[in-house]
Parts: structure tokens; C-alpha cells; sequence
């Protein structure tokens, strides 16, 4: 009787404590909710991210928040472009949550760790003060090169469909390794290099919907995932080694001087300035991970997605190589709404209670803003699933409508860095080629896209066809 009694009593208290975790919050209770099991299941089942928006639209296009349960407690999902503007520009009040809090225990923040994406306050401002030099001084050099290298690579392919994704993939890995901390992954020549396979297995182990549904799985340990990490964190501090020892030498400033220095190398000499204090190895290491991972597969999946849509679009790739310079930025901004390589930007919470409407949002809630459901809000763009490169000339929209790189003083540091390789990269492939997708491709009606945990969006693979133009 006595076993029975304690049973029930700790029953009791089990349910108790559930019921404390999962009970929805009174300034919440009129949020529409967002089905956590369709979420669950499009995450499982390998959905792409336009299947996860026609699930979420209807609530999302009415009321523009929708409260879901996640990661272990209620999260806002933000599609209203009045909150929006609210979230980006008042910093302190809504301060990103930190991976550590996020997952933790995870091995998702003992990779990349506190960086300048992902930190608030004073330890975002010293990472920022650091890391603005580097993205002021593009490496046009490393653009330039690389971009002739990749045309090579692609002469050696005969009238054969070239498949796009994993080329770009290869092509912008080879950009950054270079761009930011002078390593030559040759991946454009050597696809199976041994540091690039075991960064794209790594990237691919950390975004295991599984420890993202599941956050107690992030207990146990995950050893082959643990070696892979432990591997590429020896390659950065050898780096990071290196280049504090070319300090020494003075080889570091005569790079800089003349305008050769890498990402790193920027890093290193603002990190000595006495009025801005010092980033640690560690420090340094966090920033090239997280480098390596928002500058690769974005700007991969960037170029992808427009080359697809050029190949679809005639008119517009004519008019695009017939005016190149002119027209050729307009058309990476429709491109970038439609498939915005990061969907959604990184949680945030209100520091206070926030009143929306007739909502008033606890203070320490979870919010996301969805930046695919901006994008393709019919309340935000006439005809949002079309490819209208003119709307960016013609037409006036809300300046928060458009997202690709987020906002504000928190914007993505590298935004220029990405435009400008992409735009380097797309003048010399359309002067060399006319682009086509074949007749039998999967995305003959509309881009299929693959799923994809990380926080990045990109499509499954695609074959184009990349004539050699006559003219």
C-alpha cells in the first residue's frame, strides 16, 4: 500500500511538473496555435521549407504570429511586418538567445561556441569591433581567381549537364577557405578532400532533426560526431597559430598593406589594438566555425537558386548578359526573396513583456522571425511565388519585407562579401554560357526544395545545362 502510495505521488508530481512546462501563458492564450506535429513530422519526413509555410500559412497570413511548442517551451513565430521592424530595431529589448540556452549541452554550441552572430551586449560589440575591419577590405583578388578557376574546371565538362548544387558548394567552400583565413581547400579539383568531407558530415551531424525535437538526446554522447568537430578545431587553432606567429615576422602587415590579407589575418591586427579588446584563440575559432558555415552553403545555395531561375527565365538572362553591370544586382534581391538561403533568423527573446495587438507576450518568450514566410506573405508581396525582377524597380514595399540578410545593427556581417562574390561569379559564367535546365529535370515546374535542419535553404540537386555562347 505504501509502494502504491509513493507511486502515485510521484506520478502526480511528474504530471504536475508537465503540465507546468506545457501550460500555454495567459498574454498567449489568443495566439493561434501552430501544430507542433506537423512541424515534427515535415522535420522527419525531409519536408522542404515550402511545405512547412502552406502548414503554417493560413495562420500566418491572418494573424502574422502563431505560437508553436519547441525545443521544451512555447516559441512566437513572427510574420507581421509591425513586430518585425519592433524586434530588429530595439535590440536590447529582444537580445538573441544564446546557443547554450538554446541546446544545452549540445555539440552545436561547443562548436561554434559565442560568436559575432550569436552574443548580445558588450560581447557582441567587442566581437563586432573585431570583425568589422575584415568585411570593410573584400578580397576582389580571391573572387576574381577563383571564379576564372571554377570556368576551367566546368571547360572540362563536354556539352554534359553540370550539376549546379554541388559545384557552387565546391566553388564558394574553395572562396572562403581562402578568403577568410588563407587555406586552399582545392575542392573545385578534389571534391573528396579529407577536411571538406569531414565538414560537410560534421554540418550534416548537427543538424539531426532528432537533437533539435528531442534536446535531452544532447546527454548522451556522440563520439563520431566529437571527432569530426575535435579534427576541424585542430585545423582552425593551427591556423589561428600561424597567422599570430606572422605578427611576429611582419609578413602580416605587408599583407595588409597591400591588400592581400585574409578575413583572419584583419581579425588578428584589430584583436591587438589596445583600444579594442583582445578575442581569445577560442574566440577566434568560434568565428572562423561559424564563418565557414553562414558563408558557404548561403552564398551555394544563393547561386544555385538564381542560376535556376535565369535558366527558366530567358528573357531575364538575356536581359541580365545584354546589360550586366546595370541590371545584375536587382536580380540577386528577387532571387534572395523567393529562396532565402536562412529562412528564419536566430531566436530572440523579450527581455519585458511586449503588448501586440491584443496579445501581450510574456517577457523570456521564444520568438522567430520566419523570414520565408516574410518573403512569401501575400500581405507583404503581390504575387509572392513569382519571379518578377522589375518589382524591385517598380514597385514600393516595406523595407522589412525583405529579409535575406536580416536588419538592423545585428544585419549578417558578410552581406557584401556574399554579394559581391556572387555577382563577380554570375558576370563571368553569363558572359561564357548560355544557362538551360534539361527537359527531364525534377524542377522542370518549380524548384524542389531540399530539406534541410541547419538553418539554411537550398534546392535538391540540379543539372543545368551551360552552353558556350557564340556571340
Amino acid at each position: 500500500m505504501n509502494f502504491l502510495i509513493v507511486l502515485l505521488i510521484l506520478i502526480s508530481f511528474i504530471a504536475f511538473k508537465i503540465y507546468q512546462k506545457t501550460r500555454v501563458p495567459k498574454g498567449l492564450k489568443n495566439v493561434s496555435t501552430l501544430s507542433f506535429l506537423d512541424l515534427a513530422i515535415a522535420m522527419l519526413a525531409s519536408y522542404g521549407l515550402d511545405k512547412r509555410w502552406e502548414d503554417m500559412r493560413e495562420v500566418l497570413e491572418k494573424d502574422g504570429i502563431g505560437k508553436i511548442w519547441f525545443d521544451g517551451e512555447w516559441t512566437i513565430v513572427v510574420t507581421d511586418l509591425e513586430l518585425v521592424k519592433d524586434i530588429i530595431t530595439k535590440t536590447e529589448l529582444y537580445p538573441k538567445i544564446l546557443l547554450e540556452e538554446s541546446f544545452p549541452r549540445s555539440l552545436v554550441a561547443k562548436y561554434y561556441g559565442t560568436n559575432v552572430a550569436v552574443s548580445n551586449g558588450d560581447v557582441w560589440r567587442r566581437h563586432r569591433r573585431v570583425a568589422n575591419p575584415a568585411f570593410r577590405n573584400l578580397p576582389v583578388h580571391v573572387f576574381v581567381e577563383s571564379a576564372m578557376k571554377l570556368t576551367e574546371v566546368m571547360e572540362k565538362v563536354d556539352n554534359e549537364p553540370i550539376e549546379a548544387k554541388s559545384l557552387m558548394q565546391r566553388y564558394t567552400l574553395d572562396v572562403l577557405g581562402k578568403a577568410a583565413f588563407g587555406f586552399d581547400f582545392n575542392n573545385l579539383e578534389d571534391p573528396n578532400n579529407v577536411y571538406v568531407t569531414t565538414f560537410n558530415e560534421l554540418i550534416k551531424d548537427l543538424g539531426n532533426p532528432l537533437f533539435f525535437l528531442l534536446s535531452f538526446l544532447n546527454y548522451f554522447p556522440r563520439t563520431k560526431t566529437l571527432k569530426k568537430m575535435i579534427k576541424l578545431n585542430n585545423l582552425f587553432d593551427e591556423i589561428v597559430e600561424k597567422k599570430r606567429q606572422s605578427v611576429k615576422s611582419g609578413e602580416m602587415d605587408k599583407k595588409i598593406n597591400n591588400g592581400t590579407a585574409d578575413l583572419l589575418e584583419y581579425m588578428i591586427q584589430a584583436s591587438s589594438d589596445p583600444e579594442n579588446p583582445t578575442l581569445t584563440s577560442d574566440e577566434l575559432r568560434y568565428n572562423l566555425a561559424v564563418f565557414m558555415f553562414a558563408g558557404h552553403d548561403t552564398t551555394a545555395n544563393a547561386l544555385t537558386t538564381i542560376l535556376y531561375l535565369l535558366a527558366t527565365h530567358k528573357e531575364v538572362q538575356k536581359k541580365v548578359r545584354d546589360e550586366i553591370l546595370r541590371v545584375l544586382g536587382d536580380d540577386l534581391t528577387p532571387s534572395l526573396r523567393l529562396y532565402p538561403p536562412a529562412p528564419e533568423l536566430q531566436r530572440r527573446y523579450n527581455a519585458q513583456d511586449v503588448k501586440f495587438r491584443n496579445h501581450v507576450i510574456p517577457a523570456k518568450t521564444a520568438i522567430v522571425l520566419f523570414t520565408y514566410g516574410i518573403h512569401h506573405s501575400s500581405k507583404n508581396w503581390e504575387n509572392p511565388e513569382k519571379f518578377v525582377p522589375e518589382r524591385f524597380e517598380n514597385e514600393k514595399h516595406d523595407h522589412y519585407a525583405w529579409l535575406s540578410f536580416g536588419g538592423g545593427s545585428r544585419s549578417c556581417l558578410g552581406i557584401n562579401f556574399s554579394l559581391f562574390e556572387q555577382r563577380v561569379t554570375l558576370c563571368l559564367l553569363l558572359r561564357k554560357y548560355e544557362i538551360s535546365l534539361p527537359e527531364d529535370s525534377i524542377h522542370k515546374d518549380k524548384l524542389q526544395l531540399e530539406p534541410d535542419n541547419t538553418g539554411t535553404m537550398g534546392p535538391y540537386p540540379i543539372p543545368l545545362i551551360f552552353k558556350r555562347n557564340t556571340d
